[in-house]
């Protein structure tokens, strides 16, 4: 079953899936280009996802 989250990087409900992809895209463990298609920079997203209550995995 997907779950859903409150993003505060996107300031919207995703899906975790969505949540995954930008984590491991964040840490370079795999490049879907999903960042600069959500129009978002690592660092923006390093900064806020570190922070997220929802971060779906420790570094």
């Amino acid at each position: 079953m997907e779950e859903d989250y409150y993003c505060p990087l996107l300031n919207k409900v995703i899906q975790l899936g969505l949540c995954m992809d930008i984590n491991y895209e964040r840490t370079k463990i795999a490049n879907f280009n999903i960042l600069p298609e959500l129009g978002i920079n690592k660092e923006e997203a390093d900064q806020c996802c570190t922070k997220c209550p929802h971060l779906p995995f420790k570094k």
